[in-house]
């Protein structure tokens, strides 16, 4: 169970700022722009609150006497805004040193696990998730992350099981079974296709990622996706976790199909978004990265020096 002191000693000032932010932010802000047929927003910026609350975290850090566990609490908490953030190297100290302090952290196991998938450096990775399951066999979460690592490492018959355990407690959420899709799609895309049209009858027809599994299926296309992505949005930052969401799983659409250049052009876009805590924003820049790595090999063996 997590530690509430920072709830405790911060909740009237987050209010506040919560309230101020949302109150001074104009209204055509969330209002998006079409260009060349895509939609775009402004990037997400680092808030108020989430600075205002690592100075916070970091003089009770540093100037107050803890013990162990509540120091290893407030580590990771600060650490998670730190990923929110996008300052990955600092997040990564943080959770190592909230380990060091607490060794059956698990939360802070998975997040470690994420970093080091984006590394690269798998086995590292493999063993993070392994310990966050060790101690809590039920972190869903850890599931997810591991089965996503295990998709990028490319053993997608073991990513499954994992992306499984995670689709069956919640069967109702669309990203679930997208993520279960595209690792069973790497072994038998019929048969992909096929279990992702049987869960699609589980899941909540009016939640906006509905309209992700209807793109998977070919029941809309790519404009009609495009444009539903502003339809019903109530501020700047529902339209950019949209954004950053749909041209994410578009570029991975685009890939199945063979169109390598505009998957690059839709991972670009997820990345402006700037909404660095979302899966999508993350492993938007490990597949562009893994992109121009094939490009560059093609190229190299079609101009041998």
């Amino acid at each position: 169970m997590r530690i509430t002191i920072l709830a405790l000693l911060l909740s009237s000032s987050l209010l506040s700022g919560c309230a101020s932010t949302s109150s001074q932010e104009p209204e055509s802000n969330s209002r998006p722009h079409v260009v060349n047929n895509v939609i775009i927003s402004e990037p997400l910026v680092v808030d108020y609150v989430s600075e205002s609350n690592v100075a916070k975290l970091t003089h009770l850090i540093n100037y107050v006497k803890l013990e162990k566990d509540k120091l290893a609490e407030l580590l990771y908490e600060r650490g998670v805004i730190y990923d929110r953030m996008g300052l990955r190297t600092l997040s990564q100290l943080d959770f190592q040193r909230a380990l060091s302090l607490r060794k059956d952290y698990a939360d802070a196991y998975n997040f470690i696990g994420i970093h080091l998938t984006l590394l690269g450096q798998y086995n590292e990775a493999f063993e993070a998730f392994d310990s966050a399951l060790e101690l809590e066999p039920e972190h869903s979460y850890a599931y997810l992350n591991r089965g996503i690592a295990l998709y990028y490492y490319g053993r997608p018959e073991l990513a499954i099981d994992d992306l499984e355990q995670f689709h069956v407690k919640k069967a109702s959420d669309p990203y679930r079974a997208i993520w279960l899709y595209l690792a069973e799609h790497k072994i038998d895309p019929e048969g992909a296709k096929l279990r992702l049209i049987y869960n699609s009858h589980a899941i909540d027809k009016n939640l906006w990622a509905f309209q992700l599994v209807e793109l998977f299926l070919g029941r809309i296309d790519e404009q009609t996706f495009i444009n539903g992505m502003a339809k019903n949005v109530s501020s700047t930052r529902q339209l950019v976790d949209r954004l950053c969401e749909g041209y994410f799983y578009l570029a991975k659409l685009k890939l199945q199909q063979g169109e390598e250049e505009a998957a690059k052009n839709y991972f670009r876009l997820a990345l402006t978004t700037n909404v660095y805590e979302f899966v999508e924003h993350k492993y938007a820049r490990l597949e562009l990265d893994r992109l121009y790595r094939i490009a560059k090999k093609r190229f190299e063996q079609a101009n041998p020096s």
